[in-house]
């Protein structure tokens, strides 16, 4: 009986603890949103490509490259301003082939694994705190699967498996390429 009573008390406990810090976390996201200064209307005249800044990019430095948005089915993290990018080098679907063969171009399904793995980013927009921003960046500042980018940070993590992350500072965004014009956007 006084295991029962332990157990039912613990149990109550938990569940009021979830409870106390699940209105708090839903009020933090819903305040949270994506500084307007992190966007920039001019775009930057000098940037590489992502696949020139990853070949000596140290942990630390601050970096300048043009990408587009995607390399997964969702590029965006649900509840962090947390997306990826992939260097305009590869090949998303709608720009292989005149026929719209494939529902979600931005995964780059097509596209070689390694070389998909290699010409990979992800970026991160955080707050004041360092922390992503608790909220998802698609729309902000016009963010869009397929769109071109221009990102400015500082590298945070690395290694020789492909992770490359960038906390941003500001964001360039352009628009979508088409089959016929394969750099429509970038400019």
């Amino acid at each position: 009986m006084r295991l029962l009573m332990t157990c039912t008390v613990l149990a109550a406990a938990i569940i009021a603890g979830c409870e106390s810090k699940a209105p708090k976390q839903a009020e933090d996201a819903a305040a949270a949103t994506i500084p307007s200064s992190t966007f920039v209307a001019e775009r930057p005249t000098e940037a590489s490509t992502l696949l020139d800044v990853k070949k000596n990019a140290k942990i630390g430095d601050t970096v300048v490259f043009l990408a587009r948005i995607g390399g997964r089915v969702k590029p965006f993290l649900q509840n962090q301003a947390i997306f990826l990018v992939a260097d305009p080098s590869l090949k998303s679907c709608e720009l292989m082939t005149e026929e719209e063969h494939c529902s979600i171009p931005w995964d780059y399904c097509c596209e070689d694994s390694t070389m998909l793995r290699n010409g990979m980013a992800t970026i991160r927009i955080s707050g004041a705190d360092g922390r992503p921003v608790p909220i998802n960046a698609q729309g902000a500042g016009g963010l869009e699967p397929a769109k071109f980018v221009i990102i400015e940070g500082i590298v945070n993590d690395r290694n020789d498996e492909g992770v490359f992350t960038v906390d941003a500072s500001s964001i360039w965004v352009g628009g979508k390429p088409t089959y016929k014009e394969p750099n429509k956007g970038s400019m």
